[in-house]
């Protein structure tokens, strides 16, 4: 078990520790955050309100906006716990009131066994 995790971790499938207790996504809002700043200081390079620049900088919103609902919906569909986490945890400013989770139910939607497949070589050529 890597350090600083506990068996309830491990079992939920995915972080709320640290910053992920604020932010399902503390890492892409920093990139956000990164950019839109950059982007404020050339405008205020500039002596502009807006610049060029916006073009890049919207970009790569949308680019991290439609990934983080691709990345979600995969999430959702793994792990029971996502949609209680989803309630409490900003997708990605921390909501007023943020809650801690709560140790896991169960780690992940049940469903059928997946049955084992055995597969056999054969070797057709023909030997002299």
């Amino acid at each position: 078990m890597p350090q600083g995790w506990t068996r309830d971790d491990m079992e939920r499938g995915f972080l709320t520790k640290g910053l992920w207790a604020y932010s399902r996504h503390p890492n892409f809002a920093s990139e956000q955050a990164v950019w839109v700043t950059l982007y404020q200081w050339s405008c205020f390079e500039t002596r502009s309100f807006a610049n060029w620049s916006f073009i890049g900088t919207l970009s790569y919103l949308v680019l991290f906006y439609s990934s983080t609902i691709f990345t979600e919906s995969v999430t959702n569909g793994k792990y029971v716990d996502y949609a209680e986490y989803k309630k409490r945890v900003g997708k990605f400013i921390p909501k007023f009131g943020t809650q801690t989770m709560p140790p896991p139910q169960s780690p992940k939607k049940s469903g059928p066994p997946k049955e084992k497949k055995t597969v056999r070589i054969v070797d057709d050529r023909k030997k002299n």
